[in-house]
């Protein structure tokens, strides 16, 4: 008994049962809040549609799933946090490794976070109000899409397009990276080049699809971008990322699952502090 109540205690501070006792007092905090404080958000709408009870059918007693239970509200906001876990260290680990190849790019970066530094405003304001970050995370996803082989869609009439036949019920899943490096839709400078700049200028739609298009699109894309900018800006505002020993010769992408692709053993690179933030 007393090493099951040593386990019990351990589990308890494991991250994952921290975050769920965190969430868990956020939604109840939400719950108990004034009506003219409400939020018009993805956890507001599924708190619109819970209930703390269980709903069970009049007739076989049977609990009915037409309302969530607020512990599916947990659960549900916890897979969205997760889920993108590793595609969002994945984007981080290409960022990092641009960063360190490209000290010019890197100086514009920490010039425009430096610039908005002094700034009163909210993070979230801030990092929407830095115009270059955004450029330069787009480019790395055009060169470094983390989930190519996610898009798919079912064709639910037969059609032609561009003179290929596509019979209803064919699955059709597009190549992102020919999408991606088509000169046609990124030039005239060479798509193999990282040039952030070349995102001012408006593409084609379908040109450019790291979480996918239209209605399907991922449902974590914003979430995804805010975490991506809010670590790079902290990064660069206390470090110079430079190339480690031999990161070139060991940059390696490989596919680590059938649908994603990132470096094989990660990037090497050094860091210094910047000491004129600290």
């Amino acid at each position: 008994m007393q090493f099951l109540h040593k386990w019990k205690k351990s589990a308890e501070e494991l991250p994952r049962f921290w975050f769920v006792n965190r969430l868990r007092h956020v939604i109840d905090a939400r719950v108990s809040s004034d009506e003219t404080k409400r939020r018009i958000d993805l956890l507001q709408l599924m708190l619109d549609a819970a209930t703390p009870n269980q709903i069970k059918n009049d007739n076989n007693g049977d609990v009915m799933s037409k309302k969530l239970h607020y512990d599916e509200v947990i659960i549900n906001v916890f897979s969205f946090m997760i889920a993108g876990y590793e595609t969002t260290s994945t984007a981080l680990t290409y960022c990092t490794y641009i960063l360190a190849t490209q000290p010019t790019i890197q100086e514009k970066l920490r010039a425009e976070i430096d610039k908005h530094q002094d700034k009163n405003e909210s993070d979230y304001d801030r990092i929407h109000n830095m115009i270059y970050l955004d450029l330069f995370i787009r480019e790395v996803l055009r060169m470094f899409p983390i989930v190519p082989k996610t898009v798919l869609r079912e064709c639910n009439t037969t059609t032609t397009v561009c003179g290929y036949i596509i019979e209803k019920g064919s699955v059709i899943q597009p190549d992102m990276f020919s999408l991606h490096y088509d000169a046609d839709l990124w030039g005239p400078d060479d798509p193999n080049l990282f040039i952030p700049e070349r995102h001012l200028t408006p593409r084609h739609p379908m040109a450019y699809m790291p979480f996918g298009q239209g209605p399907r699109n991922c449902v974590g894309m914003r979430f995804a971008l805010v975490e991506l900018k809010l670590c790079l800006t902290r990064l660069l505002c206390q470090y110079i990322i430079l190339p480690g020993d031999e990161m070139e010769q060991k940059f390696k992408v490989h596919e680590s699952t059938p649908s994603k692709i990132k470096p094989n053993g990660g990037v090497i690179i050094s860091s210094t502090s910047d000491l004129t933030t600290l």
